[in-house]
C-alpha cells in the first residue's frame, strides 16, 4: 500500500465541494493560508498530521478514508465477508 497525494487532495476537494465550501472557507476553518489549502487539494503539498486530523473532524471521516479511500465500513465488511468464506470452505468441506 502507498499514500497517493493526489488522490488524498481530491478526496479532500470533494468533500469540500459536497459541503458547498468554498477553497477560502475551508482554509479559514483549518487556520491555513488560501494557497496552501489549495496545493493540499490539488495535490502539491502535503499536510501535517495534526491537518489531517482536522480534516478527518471538520468532515466527520476518518484518517484512514482521507489517505487511503477505505472506509471503517468497508475494512468491516471485508473482514465479514472473509470470516464467511471461512465458514462456507469449512461447510464444503464437511459434505465431501
Amino acid at each position: 500500500m502507498y499514500f497517493n497525494q493526489m488522490e488524498f487532495g481530491q478526496r479532500v476537494k470533494a468533500l469540500r465541494k459536497e459541503n458547498g465550501l468554498t477553497l477560502q472557507q475551508m482554509a479559514d476553518e483549518l487556520n491555513l493560508s488560501y494557497e496552501h489549502y489549495k496545493k493540499i487539494e490539488n495535490g502539491a503539498h502535503g499536510c501535517s498530521i495534526m491537518v489531517l486530523l482536522d480534516i478527518s473532524s471538520f468532515f466527520d471521516v476518518s484518517t484512514d478514508y482521507l489517505l487511503t479511500g477505505r472506509s471503517f465500513e468497508s475494512l468491516h465488511i471485508q473482514k465479514q465477508l472473509s470470516e464467511a468464506q471461512a465458514i462456507l470452505a469449512d461447510i464444503a468441506k464437511g459434505l465431501k
